[in-house]
């Protein structure tokens, strides 16, 4: 009977193993950069893409962990499978390669910031080919704006980040530079002094607008997992209503950090 009673207490604790490793948190490391306001290792929660990818996957039971790179090595780290994943990026056909994506978390919409009272009337991007673009090493700028590059169509002038382009743009050395609407004015508001930030404007239409995205190596053994449970949590805080006060509640915070109204 006591050989039996032994047995059986095995056998329930080994049934009991797989329910508690379930339990455990899957731990992740993904590359992070810096992209106020929605990444930044200074800013409150990490930035506000940043904070809903966290909470999006602590619902999943996935804890996160990040570690901060300079852009072009953020996402290369997650191409190679240095690093779990990372955010913050667009797909495109070379991403897709090595990389998952999750559906879309944020709208990024790019613009042309160009200096105050100038024009630089178009229909296409091509018919901006007379005037000198900065670009930022590591950054995606549309299928349409790498095609016109390579062609040789549009003239670029590449900077080892953006804080240089705005000098540059402030300076006259190029004469348009393509941001996110809202980080490109945060960016300038931040670091410039406010005499010259009121000198760069973005133009009112954007050439392009594409998500921001969460991405997992698909060296990762459980990559596909990763990528459907975020998607599940983030469905859930965008019908409930979560997710739209996550963003503006940290919006708020980031504001406040970077002394911007």
């Amino acid at each position: 009977m006591t050989l039996f009673r032994n047995f059986m207490l095995l056998l329930l604790l080994a049934w009991s193993l797989p329910a508690l490793a379930g339990d455990a948190p899957l731990r992740v490391r993904f590359s992070n950069q810096a992209y106020p306001p929605f990444m930044g290792e200074q800013l409150p929660r990490g930035g506000i893409l940043s904070a809903v990818v966290s909470e999006v996957f602590r619902r999943g039971n996935v804890s996160v962990r990040y570690d901060w790179y300079p852009n072009h090595r953020a996402i290369q780290l997650a191409r190679n499978g240095d690093v779990d994943g990372s955010l913050g990026w667009t797909p495109n056909e070379e991403r897709l390669r090595d990389l998952l994506f999750s559906e879309p978390v944020m709208p990024f919409r790019m613009v042309l910031f160009q200096r105050a009272g100038e024009s630089y009337p178009w229909q296409t991007l091509a018919d901006l080919a007379p005037y000198r673009f900065g670009i930022t090493a590591g950054n995606f700028y549309s299928d349409a704006f790498s095609s016109l590059q390579q062609q040789g169509v549009l003239k670029v002038d590449i900077a080892s980040d953006d804080s240089s382009n705005l000098r540059k743009l402030l300076a006259g050395r190029i004469d348009l530079f393509p941001m996110e609407w809202e980080a490109g004015q945060l960016l300038a508001r931040s670091t410039l002094r406010q005499s010259q930030a009121r000198q760069l404007v973005p133009q009112a239409r954007e050439y392009w607008t594409t998500p921001l995205c969460v991405v997992v190596s698909r060296k990762h053994p459980q990559a596909a997992e990763l990528i459907a449970r975020f998607n599940r949590e983030l469905r859930k805080m965008r019908d409930s209503g979560e997710l739209a006060r996550l963003v503006t509640q940290t919006r708020q915070q980031v504001y406040a950090r970077l002394g911007v109204g």
